[in-house]
This record gives structure tokens, C-alpha cells and sequence, in this order.
């Protein structure tokens, strides 16, 4: 979550760039956007029962994937994607057409708005395209419209009665950027270099390498008057790896990099050194004893705690969530109460494009339904203060504070975008590891557990299952008193957040970044996570779950070939 203001220039990869109000007579996708608009709302606001709001967003944007698999399998793609999206809202304010229903199944379809590819860049054409989503986008919104009102006639009251949506403020503004420059040749060789690293090695199963890019610009128009475009702009070199124990443990290691410059990418040297290293721990990891279930003292390492704060308090940190009579409502009654450990403050910016000199995924200036990004303080030094908004409101939380957020063809909903933990006080990593030896020691326990590497799992919300976590570890080491530690294997993190997040007794200074991309109702959105490595008194260790067939019998072929001569 990050930070950018109007009318400054702004120093960024690709040049010097301004942001400035947008000129409806130089920006042809502005003006078509903004014109019809107008002309199809005038007629639309009308009917019965009345479309009171609507939206036109359109995607130009460049995209760039190569991938290279089992030693040497290459693929290279690259395509312009122009896309338009349609989203219309039927009814009032106080009640509208994308409420959930109660007294029977939402429709599959029901959040889901009209998208349509637009084949060409005349303006006919798009004028055509925005026609056609329209008529399909109202009378979608009126018939849904007709079943919110039916069933708010026979379903129980709500636990919170707050309007369906409110008004987001009118913006103008327009940031162009140059588009990002990177030689796909160059990037081949340097993914099937890494990737010859593999061969020679029958315990990898599967392996990719991968880069994908793509750039462009977002333009937004809606019927408030509000007017914007915006650049879009992600890049990651990545690989994973994969193999499998006798006993049906899958193991896996990944690493990405998020870059916006060819300049920025790994150096064959370095990404050699990386996969080498990789490489080496999961053959490691795959002669490891197993893990077993165990409460103990532990440290989430950096990253590994960055995933922890989104996959566990993120999602329940989402305004709208705190609205639904099938939330568990953990936090949604607790403003102004101490909800995690004193040591903690937590704060989701979205305006910050990077952090030490490392591209933050979840940068955005402004939301899925054109409200400027802020910077939300969640929780201050373990207490509560506000909770991510969208144009959703909720008890007490009026308007949006710029997290809605949605992929294309989704309604948005309140969402992260870069959550950063803060900690105080803290102490050096080497320090936090000596403070858990004593920990060990003092409760008397055979080991503790240190959390390298944490590649994600799922939470339960909802008030059909218990309030707990699941998460999937994939670096773990037991520690024993004596300072001398151990790889396991199979081991997941389970817990509840009230009790796991107040477990938090240490805070190490070595802030991190984990990038990555979040999957809920309004589809797969980017977002980072900082964090510091934290010690924790007790965690609770379950046996992850395995496959029930054998690793292959056969040899995979690369795993025949020579390695690298390096």
C-alpha cells in the first residue's frame, strides 16, 4: 500500500512522468468512455426501477509470458489485450441489486459483470462494444434488482443495515507511462540457463521457469463524473520446483522476482546461485524426518510472517465481510479494543510503490471503482482503529478509504493491497533467535520451531466453521536448545487469530517483502506484504496432508540429461 499525489511529477522506471487532469480531447478512450456514458445513463436512469449509478472501465494493455519447463522446453507468448467492462447498479443507494440474498442461493453469476473484448481501436467499434455490454449489464442488474426485493420481503433482519453503497467522491486524473522495455530473447536464454540446473537430478519431478510482464494503462469513467486513467504496470521472473517422498509428501520451492526494468532482473549469476540453492533444499527437504504435531515456542521468519498477517487478519480486516450475517464477525465489534499484541501496529498503504528498492505488487493510486488510495491504519499497537473500505459502507464506516478492489469481470469488494507490519520494539534477528532458545528452555519443551518459508493455505470466516487457520508451511527447521537445528518436513500452521496474533512476545528489525497475488469473491488481485520476523510463545504444529500414490516409477527424461558444466 503506497503513496502518490496530483499534479507532481513522478520519478519512476521509463522516464519522468506527470500526472495531470485528463484532457477528454487528446485521451480518445476518455472521451468515447465519458460521451457514451452520459448518453446511455441519461436514458437508463429513468426506467423502473431506476439504474442509479454506472461505471465503464477499459484495459489496453501489452502482455509478455515466456516459460521454461523440464530443462529446456521453451514458450514464448505476446498479445495486446483491450478489454471493456460495464458495471450498473439498479435500485437505490439503501438497497440495490448486488445485496446478497438470504432466503435462497445467490445466482453463480450474480457478482459478475459484462466484459467484452474490443477487436479493434476505432472508435466505432468501441462505441459498438460499450452499446452492447450496456444493454446486457442493465437488464441483468434490473432482474437482480427484482430478487433483492423479493427476498429482503421474507428474510430475518440484518445484523447490519447499512446501505448497499455509497457515492465514491469525482476524480480527474490522468498518469501516462512509458511502457516497460524488456528483451524476450534475452530473458529465454537467461530461463533456460537456470533451468539446465535441474538436469542430472531425479528427485525433481517438475520444474518452471517463468517471466511475465505486462503494461499498459486502466480508464476509468463513471456516472459521478469522475474521469480517470492510470498505468498498469507488473513484471516477475519466477521458478518453482517440485518433488515427492516415498510417503506421498509433496515439496516444493519457489522464488519470484518482481522487477520493472530488464536492469532489475536477476544476473545469471545470481539466479544460478538461487536455483542452486533451492535445488540443494529440496533435496534436502525430501530426505527430512516428518514433522509432528506439537505446541511450541516459534519464529515466523520475515516473509513467512508477511503471509501469515494477509492469510490470517487481512481478510477479516475487509469492511464489507463485517456486514454478512454469515461472518464469523471476529473483529467487527472490537474498534477501539486491543485485538492483537501490543508489539504490533498495522497499517495497509497502497499508495507505496516500493520498498527497499523492491516493486510492491499491491500499488495502486486509485481503486477498482475510482476512489484514490490512502493509507489505512488497521490496528495501533495492537488496537483496533478502522478496517479496509470499499464502496460498501458498514456501521460506523460511511464511505470508502480506497480498497475496493476486483480482477476484470468482478464486482469489487474491500481488499488488501500492500499490508505493512510494524513492529516495537524490536531487536536483531541473531538476538530474536537467542530470546527463543530461552524461551525453549523455560517451558521446558524438547525444541522450538523456526518458519522460513510460508506459501500460504486458507482461513475460515464464516459462522458455518470454526474461526481457525490452515497454513502450509515450506522451510521449516526445529531448533533444540542447544542451538543446533534440524529440516522437517510436513508440518502446517493451525490456530485461531485471537489467541495466535496475542502470541507475539519479540519483533526482530529485518523488515521483508512478500509479493504475490490474493484469490476471494472479487477474483485474484496483486498484493505485498511487509513484515519483520516475529517470535512467537507457542505455535501449534499439525502433519500437513499427503498424496496417496507413489512417486513416479519411471525416470523423468531431463533427469537423464548432464547439468550445467559450471
Amino acid at each position: 500500500m503506497k503513496k502518490l499525489l496530483l499534479l507532481i511529477p513522478f520519478l519512476l522506471a521509463g522516464g519522468l512522468l506527470c500526472a495531470q487532469p485528463c484532457d477528454t480531447a487528446a485521451e480518445t478512450p476518455l472521451r468515447v468512455l465519458s460521451a457514451e456514458l452520459q448518453r446511455n445513463f441519461n436514458v437508463l436512469k429513468k426506467q423502473k426501477p431506476p439504474l442509479y449509478y454506472m461505471a465503464y472501465t477499459y484495459y489496453d494493455v501489452h502482455q509478455l509470458s515466456v516459460s521454461v519447463a523440464e530443462a529446456g522446453v521453451a514458450r514464448r507468448e505476446e498479445k495486446d489485450n483491450r478489454l471493456a467492462q460495464v458495471n450498473i447498479r439498479a435500485g437505490s443507494t439503501k438497497m440495490d441489486n448486488t445485496r446478497p440474498l438470504k432466503t435462497k442461493n445467490n445466482p453463480y453469476d450474480k457478482d459478475r459483470l459484462e466484459v467484452a473484448p474490443v477487436p479493434k481501436a476505432d472508435e466505432q467499434t468501441f462505441k459498438i462494444t460499450l452499446w452492447d455490454l450496456t444493454q446486457r449489464a442493465a437488464r441483468k442488474s434490473q432482474q437482480y434488482f427484482s430478487e433483492v426485493q423479493a427476498d429482503s420481503q421474507n428474510a430475518s433482519a440484518r445484523a447490519d443495515d447499512s446501505d448497499d453503497f455509497v457515492f465514491p467522491p469525482r476524480e480527474n486524473y490522468c498518469r501516462n507511462a512509458e511502457p516497460l522495455q524488456f528483451d524476450s530473447d534475452k530473458i529465454t536464454a537467461l530461463l533456460t540457463q537456470a533451468s539446465a540446473l535441474t538436469r542430472g537430478k531425479p528427485f525433481i519431478l517438475q520444474s518452471s521457469f517463468d517471466f511475465s510482464a505486462q503494461y499498459g494503462h486502466r480508464y476509468f469513467a463513471d456516472s459521478q463524473g469522475t474521469l480517470l486513467k492510470t498505468p498498469q504496470r507488473l513484471a516477475r521472473l519466477s521458478y518453482i520446483l517440485e518433488g515427492q517422498t516415498r510417503d506421498g509428501s509433496t515439496i516444493t520451492r519457489f522464488k519470484g522476482y518482481d522487477v520493472l526494468t530488464q536492469a532489475e532482473l536477476p544476473t545469471p549469476e545470481q539466479l544460478a546461485a538461487d536455483v542452486t540453492q533451492s535445488v540443494a533444499e529440496l533435496e534436502m527437504l525430501l530426505s527430512a524426518p516428518e514433522a509432528e504435531p506439537v505446541s511450541v515456542p516459534a519464529i515466523l521468519k520475515n516473509k513467512a510472517m508477511a503471509v501469515f498477517v494477509h492469510e490470517v487478519l487481512g481478510h477479516r480486516m475487509e469492511g464489507h465481510r463485517q456486514k454478512q450475517d454469515s461472518f464469523g464477525k471476529t473483529f467487527t465489534d472490537k474498534i477501539g479494543k486491543q485485538v492483537v499484541s501490543p508489539v504490533l501496529t498495522i497499517v495497509d498503504d497502497a499508495t507505496l510503490a516500493s520498498f527497499n528498492g523492491i516493486p510492491l505488487r499491491g500499488y495502486y493510486e486509485y481503486d477498482s471503482e475510482g476512489v484514490k488510495a490512502r493509507p489505512v491504519t488497521l490496528i495501533d499497537k495492537g488496537v483496533l482503529q478502522e478496517f479496509l473500505m470499499s464502496s460498501s459502507p458498514i456501521h460506523n464506516f460511511p464511505r470508502s478509504n480506497g480498497h475496493g478492489r476486483a480482477e476484470l469481470g468482478k464486482q469489487a469488494v474491500a481488499r488488501m493491497g500492500n499490508t505493512r507490519v510494524l513492529a516495537e520494539p524490536v531487536v536483531t534477528y541473531d538476538e530474536l533467535e537467542k530470546m527463543l532458545l530461552d524461551e525453549i528452555k523455560k517451558q521446558g519443551k524438547p525444541y522450538g520451531i523456526i518458519i522460513e518459508d510460508l506459501s500460504g493455505g486458507f482461513t475460515q470466516t464464516s459462522t458455518y466453521s470454526p474461526q481457525a487457520f490452515k497454513l502450509e508451511p515450506t522451510l521449516v527447521y526445529r531448533i533444540y536448545p542447544d542451538g543446533h537445528k534440524e529440516p522437517v518436513r510436513g508440518a502446517d500452521m493451525v490456530g485461531t487469530p485471537l489467541v495466535s496474533f496475542n502470541t507475539v512476545i519479540a519483533a526482530a528489525d529485518d523488515y521483508d517483502v512478500f509479493n504475490g497475488s490474493c484469490g476471494a469473491e472479487s477474483g485474484w488481485v496483486p498484493v505485498s506484504s511487509i513484515a519483520p520476523s516475529v517470535l512467537l510463545k507457542s505455535l501449534e504444529i499439525e502433519k500437513t496432508t499427503k498424496s496417496m500414490h507413489k512417486p513416479p516409477l519411471l525416470v523423468p527424461p531431463f533427469a537423464l540429461l548432464k547439468g550445467d558444466a559450471r
